[in-house]
């Protein structure tokens, strides 16, 4: 068995293609990762292969975490014993959970540092949309003039859903970085005024992923996010995508009851572990 890691995209372009275009609902989070502008000086790209070619891949997202699900759960040594002598910093991995599991445990193994689960989500794809009705207000495409407000959202939507540090400069980038991979932001408003935003990613192999689905603590509770939500999968639709995906955090009851309610049906279930000393 072979790893062999790569320094940009552009080289890892065959890999892409065998390992995660063949499934772009389950791969979308490599897939978008990959559509970055610019890719991140020294951010992990590998394949793995043996004497018949290419049997997985694995690649690190913006925050450095390492996405293993392209990877069979067999080959977690073998990908660990490659990278960990590189990146004995990888702050930890996610994907599917015998993948992630086995990788984690690999790396436990290797390095002598601890592993805890993050979280756990569940990869929702449309099967019909159901829109909600009677909720006050209407959608509207975010603008220019709403970057203030998006950065402060989206810097509130990481600080609440993973628990990371507040980074008003790290949000910024990423609504920077939204236009260039071809997506777009929807509001829901009331009164002319945003109370809920909804990212789209722009339409990849006909597939499109919904978020962050973000709603401030004080506009909760009259169903904006269910209805920003069904405005961008109709804005994805628009776009060419045929499937439409989103993920929801397993913990939070609200969210996925909400997103069954619009007709999204559960496909996939990742997890991921963070690594401490």
């Amino acid at each position: 068995m072979n790893v062999h890691l790569y320094a940009s995209p552009d080289g890892f372009g065959a890999v892409a293609r065998w390992v995660y275009r063949r499934d772009p609902v389950l791969f979308t989070t490599e897939l978008t990762t990959l559509r970055t502008s610019t890719w991140p000086a020294g951010h992990l790209l590998l394949a793995a292969s043996d004497c018949d070619g290419v049997v997985g891949a694995a690649l690190q997202m913006r925050d450095e975490v390492l996405l293993v699900s392209g990877l069979p759960p067999t080959l977690a040594k073998e990908v660990v014993s490659a990278v960990a002598p590189i990146r004995a910093d990888l702050p930890g991995v996610r994907g599917t959970p015998a993948t992630a599991e086995a990788v984690s445990q690999a790396w436990t193994e290797a390095t002598g540092l601890g592993a805890s689960t993050s979280f756990a989500e569940t990869l929702y794809r449309l099967e019909d949309l159901i829109a909600p009705e009677g909720v006050v207000g209407e959608p509207r495409r975010a603008g220019d003039e709403d970057a203030e407000l998006l950065i402060g959202w989206l810097d509130a939507f990481f600080v609440e859903a993973f628990d990371s540090e507040s980074n008003l400069q790290a949000s910024r980038g990423l609504l920077s970085n939204i236009a260039g991979a071809g997506g777009h932001i929807v509001l829901w408003t009331v009164d002319d005024v945003p109370v809920a935003m909804a990212r789209v990613h722009g339409c990849l192999l006909g597939m499109s992923r919904i978020g962050p689905v973000y709603t401030p603590p004080e506009n909760r509770g009259h169903g904006y996010g269910a209805a920003v939500t069904a405005e961008a999968v109709r804005h994805a639709q628009r776009d060419g995508a045929r499937d439409v995906v989103l993920f929801a955090d397993k913990a939070n009851p609200v969210s996925n009851r909400i997103y069954r309610r619009l007709g999204f049906r559960p496909v996939a279930e990742n997890v991921q572990y963070a690594f401490t000393a």
